[in-house]
Formats: structure tokens, sequence, C-alpha cells
């Protein structure tokens, strides 16, 4: 299959990228990162595993103009949430009418952007839980079992959901066709709620998340507000069971750095508006207080104005 990563210089999209390449997929990876796109031409897409095992994929290329690129037929879209607006309409040229657009995103509301720019026919969206770290340009590393979940918003899993589910699988991201990824997809918000920003107010790797009663009680506290904001929005979420897989994946990511710890240690902005303070708008529109995911906001921000 022809495919496009759209923001591939990610360490997600890089890894997604890279796996898609070897199982012999046609793949570009689009990004406006000149330096990261320059080091994927010259010297491949180097993913290294938890193991410590570094794999060097040379059947990629990058660009970072979306006039070299051809209409794919699956573009997987991999950038920060407040820059799809951004990259879609950079990508106008390039998703044709028969190309499928794949968001694997974080956060909350990536959809309602996407469905300005892409009929809602074309559009799939989805989960994954693979751990990625950018170690340098063009060098990611790859943590935790990929599992991935994609589907159609409001629809059960047609042909075409299944043909890229298994595509995903055949590249080692074990990938299921939903036939209700909003439930998915808030299952994946409640990891994030609860361990993101815990992770980066804290400077904790992932797996030291449990290490100590008090962050535990804190995730258990975020977690609790999710479940009572997502049934608000018809989603019923096991508190006993998504802590437990929470834990679970927390312990299989060691060494994994989360996402916003990333954006903190590199100064960027962060996903916060998405994850924890889409729990916050949507607990006020329905009447549910939720304190300890606001404060998690509110001291997200407050680190955000450090930067130099």
């Amino acid at each position: 299959m022809k495919i496009v990563v759209i923001g591939g210089a990610g360490a997600m999209g890089m890894i997604f990228g890279a796996r898609l390449a070897q199982a012999g997929n046609e793949v570009t990876l689009f990004d406006v990162n000149r330096r990261a796109v320059d080091c994927v031409n010259a010297l491949g897409a180097r993913i290294t595993d938890k193991e410590g095992r570094l794999e060097t994929i040379t059947n990629i290329r990058a660009v970072d103009t979306p006039a070299a690129i051809d209409p794919p037929d699956l573009a997987i879209l991999f950038t920060k949430c407040y820059w799809t607006e951004e990259a879609l309409v950079g990508a106008k040229d390039f998703i044709g009418d028969s190309t499928t657009l794949l968001s694997l995103q974080n956060g909350w509301g990536n959809y309602e952007i996407i469905r300005r720019h892409v009929p809602p026919g074309q559009i799939l969206v989805g989960v994954n839980y693979i751990s990625g770290t950018t170690l340098t340009p063009g060098h990611a590393k790859q943590a935790g079992n990929p599992q991935a979940f994609i589907g159609r918003v409001g629809e059960a899993a047609d042909p075409a959901t299944v043909a890229i589910a298994d595509l995903l699988s055949a590249a080692g991201i074990m990938t299921a066709a939903s036939d209700n990824i909003l439930d998915k997809i808030f299952d994946k918000l409640a990891l994030n709620v609860a361990t993101l920003a815990p992770s980066a107010l804290l400077k904790l790797e992932a797996h030291a998340l449990l290490d100590s009663e008090v962050t535990v009680k804190l995730m258990d506290a975020l977690l609790e507000e999710t479940v009572a904001v997502a049934k608000s929005q018809g989603v019923t979420i096991d508190p006993v069971s998504r802590r437990k897989g929470i834990h679970d994946l927390l312990r299989n990511a060691v060494g994994a750095r989360s996402s916003m710890l990333q954006d903190v240690d590199a100064g960027r902005r962060t996903e916060i508006d998405v994850i924890n303070g889409a729990i916050v708008n949507m607990g006020q529109s329905a009447g549910i207080p939720t304190p300890v995911n606001q404060s998690m906001v509110n001291s997200i921000k407050a680190l955000e104005q450090t930067y130099s």
C-alpha cells in the first residue's frame, strides 16, 4: 500500500512509518522538521527497541513539502493536536478522493477538526498503545507492546477498516477494527489523563509512577473524574479493570518517557487542553466537578509559562 505519515518525523510517526516500510509498503514521512527529514533520507529511519537493539530501515523516504507527494492509499495523522488544522491544510493537495485518513493522535476533539477538511467517509480514528521517544532526529525508541484500535465514528467496522487493521498488524502493530471506537478512545483518554500530567510535573518515567502511593492515589483520583465524565457522554468505563490496565501498561513501559514529559523537557507546548482539559470542559458542560483534572491543567500551564 502507498502510505504517507503526516508528522512522520516525530517518535510515533517514525515508529509506524518504519514498521510499515519493513512490511513492504511504500512509505513517505511528511514533516516540516527539515533536519529530521534530511537524517532519514541520509541514514534511514532508525528504531531502537526496548532491549536496546537498533534497526535501520532504508526503504523509506521523507519530505518536507506536500508538492513532493502523490495521493496515497492511506494517510496516517500523527501531529500534535494544535497542529491538526495546519497539517490538513498542508496535506489537502495529496489527500485524494480515494485516500483514507487515519488519525492516531492523542486527546479529544481532533475528529471535529479533521471532518472540516476530509469527507467523513474517508476518515478513520483510533488509538495506539506504543510508547515512543525521540532520541535524535530520525531516531526513535520504541517501548511497550504494540497494540492499536481503529474504527469509524458512530459506525461498525467495515471491510475497509478491517483491511487497514490487518495491514498494521502485518507490520507488527497488533490492531483491531472496533465496532465502537468511541469506547476505545475514552479508554486511551483515561490512560493519558491519569498518567501524562503527573509524569510531566514529577519528571517520572512511566514505570516510576507506580513507585509511590502518593502518585498512585493521584492517578486514581484523575481516573475517577474521567469515569464520571465518560458516563455523561454515554461511555461506560469500568474503573477497576481500567485501573488494572493502566498499571499493567506502566509496568511494561520501563524507561518510557511520556509525550507530555518529552514536551516539557523540550520547552514545547503540551497537549494538556485536549487531555485533562477535555475532561474539565466536558465536566463543566455536564455539571460534574473535576477539581483534580483542573489542578493538572493549571499546573502544566504554569509550568509552560516558565519556559525561557
